[in-house]
């Protein structure tokens, strides 16, 4: 394929990757601050929340793509792909989709959302709403016995043995997966062709031709005859509306062919 002379596949997969990594180390802060207050644990829980939709797309990432590394790498992309399992039940039941179940399961689970004496207090009512889906997902995790995968009994935040279990695991897995794609990304920037301003200037022409119509094929054909024209075109234009002339020639000094 043409875009392959590109690397679009390529640079997209890095590009992907690069945000993941960025999201999980944005979401670790927040993780591992201890809770001081209400809006504190508010935003420990939704951040709790957040990280395995991000968690999943790893996932998603790491079964779709082959990268070439050595087999160390290889080992550690397979025990990933298993253990990011539990994020794709999450991201199914409690972040990409609220599950219509687990919601009513998790308003059994915890009654005191709608305590008499809190009914007005909305950040007690958010703080609440959160913890019971998280504790949901978890719980809803189970072998064909009813036993929770994961820890082997179900899990209540609330509990100080219960939150420091949880939050060790989820830390665990968290950096587990920022390493991993620490050396993902490492391996596919050493592939990468970086671009001269000459062909900065080519690929311009060509990001001019990117279709955003999804179930279209964008073009990356390129004409010197075409791009002179444009650049002409668009000299003149810049001329008309009175540029500084020292502008106009440092353009053509940089950009034209």
């Amino acid at each position: 394929m043409i875009e392959d002379k590109y690397q679009i596949t390529t640079k997209a997969l890095y590009i992907n990757l690069l945000l993941l990594k960025n999201e999980l180390q944005y979401f670790e802060r927040f993780l591992s601050e201890a809770i001081t207050d209400f809006e504190n644990w508010l935003v420990k829980l939704r951040a709790t929340r957040s990280v395995f939709l991000t968690l999943n797309n790893v996932k998603d990432a790491a079964e779709r793509t082959q990268i070439q590394g050595s087999n160390e790498f290889f080992a550690k992309t397979r025990a990933l792909r298993r253990n990011l399992v539990f994020a794709n039940h999450f991201r199914n039941r409690g972040i990409g989709h609220l599950n219509e179940t687990l919601l009513k399961r998790a308003v059994q689970w915890c009654p005191q959302i709608f305590f008499e004496p809190t009914k007005d207090n909305e950040v007690f009512k958010l703080v609440e709403a959160q913890r019971t889906i998280i504790e949901s997902c978890i719980n809803t995790f189970i072998d064909k016995d009813g036993v929770q995968k994961l820890f082997g009994t179900e899990i209540d935040l609330m509990y100080p043995p219960n939150a420091e279990q949880f939050y060790s695991y989820l830390s665990a897995l968290v950096k587990e997966t920022i390493d991993w794609l620490t050396e993902a990304t490492e391996i596919i920037f050493g592939s990468l062709d970086h671009h001269t301003d000459e062909e900065i200037q080519k690929l311009a022409t060509i990001a001019g031709q990117t279709s955003f119509d999804l179930k279209e094929e964008s073009e990356f054909s390129y004409s010197i005859e075409e791009h002179k024209l444009h650049f002409s075109n668009a000299m003149k234009a810049l001329e008309q509306q009175g540029v500084d002339p020292k502008i106009m020639d440092f353009m053509r000094e940089k950009f034209e062919i």
